[in-house]
């Protein structure tokens, strides 16, 4: 199949399309990215990438080395604003929707079009414009909700702006010939809110890679409980919950919680804890190298995932749980919607509502003084993973869902 992918975020931009677009000619596809300029997260020009030149070049180099074919359209950067984000936004429209126009007319033609809809949602109106010019269906994989993420930039369900925010979000989603989502709750809100019909939505949740499935992640016996965090220490994340339940916990010599990441909350909670005196009980790490992640990982007994969970945003399975499953540790959480279902599902751990800070210091007391109970736990979410979170079974469903429109 010839496959155009439309995404405002490639490579150097650390998203999982990279993996999923080389993994597609692997498998004897042909596939085009249309995307903007790199710039996310920091809202600033990546080096190599500043000039038309630059760009040309190194998408000469990526396919060659990955057999994808990148082009790169303009668009206002990030910045450190809410202005430039939307104007980043809307530039990104406009620019890409005039390529897919010159594509249309230089006669490159494709099968399918697949939109990786991250936010913001107006990212997927390139692909619906060569949907419109071509009459060649129209594939989404959902990562984010909308309108309900919306409410996040416009900070309140109230704005007036709103109200056509959410006219766009059901234009775009039912544009889309199928829309295939990361979490089965997601498949309610699309139904409900946007009126896309059910059987045009399929749950394909997000892969991971399988390169600790096969080593030795077992935590050397110390005598304490290791709990572990492991991310981006933001708001979205709520990890305000795991420090909130230290607190209940208290200072105690049997338990401590690797906090391994950095956000805009890290600041903040590492000041909470030195308010409570938590310092031995609570460790802050940073930032580190994907490649040190392994043995970080094998310094815990339990791995903790916390969510908000005060609208549909927090239903959703976010990446971290996939690769947790790999290192076969315990998981707890406080986080509502898909993530807590899998946890249930595959006998990997337990589970109380997000923002639940009291149930999760239940939970965490509980394996202080009862680790042997949860020795099956790893195992199990190996099995799980094995079962639906492998490339190759992402990859299978997503061709599936393909050639069920291609004919």
């Amino acid at each position: 199949m010839r496959i155009l992918i439309v995404t405002q975020y490639y490579f150097p931009e650390q998203f999982q399309i990279n993996e999923i677009a080389s993994e597609l000619v692997k498998r004897g596809h042909k596939v085009t990215v249309l995307c903007g300029l790199p710039n996310y997260p920091k809202g600033v020009e990546f080096e190599g990438y500043r000039t038309v030149t630059e760009c040309e070049e190194r998408e000469r180099e990526y396919l060659e080395q990955t057999g994808v074919k990148v082009i790169h359209v303009k668009q206002v950067l990030r910045g450190k604003n809410p202005l430039s984000l939307v104007r980043n936004y809307f530039s990104f429209v406009k620019e890409s929707k005039k390529k897919v126009r010159e594509l249309v007319a230089m006669g490159k033609r494709y099968d399918v079009v697949l939109g990786y809809q991250l936010s913001p949602i107006t990212s997927m109106y390139a692909a619906l414009e060569y949907k419109k010019l071509t009459g060649v269906p129209v594939v989404y994989y959902t990562l984010d909700l909308w309108p309900v993420s919306a409410e996040g930039i416009l900070k309140s369900k109230k704005n007036p702006l709103m109200l056509p925010v959410a006219r766009m979000s059901k234009e775009l989603y039912l544009g889309a010939d199928k829309v295939l989502v990361t979490s089965r709750p997601f498949i309610d809100y699309l139904h409900r809110v946007n009126g896309v019909p059910e059987e045009r939505m399929v749950y394909l949740p997000q892969h991971a890679g399988t390169e600790m499935l096969d080593k030795d992640m077992r935590a050397e016996e110390n005598g304490v409980a290791d709990f572990m965090f492991a991310g981006n220490i933001g708001k979205g994340q709520c990890v305000d919950v795991i420090i909130k339940a230290a607190q209940l916990l208290g200072k105690r010599d049997d338990y401590r919680i690797h906090m391994v990441g950095d956000g805009r909350m890290r600041q903040e909670l590492e000041q909470m804890v030195k308010r409570i005196g938590l310092q031995e009980n609570v460790i802050f790490y940073g930032n580190q190298k994907r490649e040190d992640m392994p043995k970080f990982y094998k310094m815990a007994d339990v791995l903790l995932i916390t969510l908000r969970g005060n609208n549909e945003v927090g239903n959703t399975i976010p990446g971290k749980l996939q690769m947790y499953m790999t290192t076969g540790k315990t998981i707890m959480g406080a986080i509502n919607g898909g993530a807590h279902e899998v946890i249930k599902e595959a006998k990997c751990g337990n589970c109380v509502a997000a923002g639940d800070y009291q149930g999760l210091a239940k939970l965490m007391k509980f394996y202080i003084g009862h680790p042997n109970g949860f020795s099956f736990c790893g195992e199990n979410a190996r099995k799980y993973f094995l079962k639906h979170f492998t490339l190759e079974h992402y990859m299978n469903s997503l061709e599936k869902e393909f050639q069920s429109l291609v004919k």
